[in-house]
């Protein structure tokens, strides 16, 4: 089951935000040459986004941009247990002319590739487009400020867009009891 939250944010602090992200001096972002990855880390498709991963649990690693983004939780955890952030984690994706259904996957699985029960996935969308996020093999087109969730052990993918340059997500993994 997903659940579909509309201006998850108060619009002073989600214009912040996509403010942030559409300064294209100035924000990082790094080409990933996979949109999904298996247990082992190899490529689950031949297709390219750029991410920027804002913070990791298992490497202890924090982006200077989480403290930015972190609040994001606060408004999360009105609709889901948040006890614990596994991830935190930006992807873009171009415009490449042509609708490109990425590779279907669970975001945190343990070493034999299980996905863990106990977390909960959320799919925040930056922007309006024709892309978009299919979960459980339901499409859901990307609208802006809202937030896609559903359980990690439930497989997703994304499409690309063709009726705007970019498409920007929030990938957010916290676990509502560990």
């Amino acid at each position: 089951m997903t659940t579909i939250i509309d201006n998850l944010l108060p619009n002073i602090f989600y214009k912040r935000l996509k403010d942030t992200l559409n300064d294209g001096t100035s924000f990082p972002w790094f080409w990933d040459y996979r949109t999904a990855n298996d247990v082992g880390g190899y490529a689950l498709d031949n297709n390219f986004m750029f991410s920027h991963v804002l913070y990791f649990s298992d490497d202890e690693f924090k982006s200077p941009y989480f403290e930015t983004f972190s609040p994001i939780l606060y408004f999360l955890d009105k609709h889901t247990s948040c006890k614990r952030l596994i991830r935190m984690k930006l992807n873009l994706y171009t415009n490449q002319n042509k609708k490109i259904i990425h590779a279907r996957h669970t975001d945190i699985n343990d070493e034999n590739g299980q996905p863990y029960g106990d977390i909960t996935t959320t799919v925040f969308n930056f922007n309006t487009c024709n892309g978009g996020t299919i979960i459980g093999g339901k499409e859901y087109l990307s609208k802006e400020n809202q937030a896609l969730l559903f359980n990690n052990q439930i497989e997703h993918q994304g499409f690309t867009q063709t009726d705007n340059t970019r498409r920007i997500v929030l990938n957010i993994a916290t676990s509502n009891d560990r």
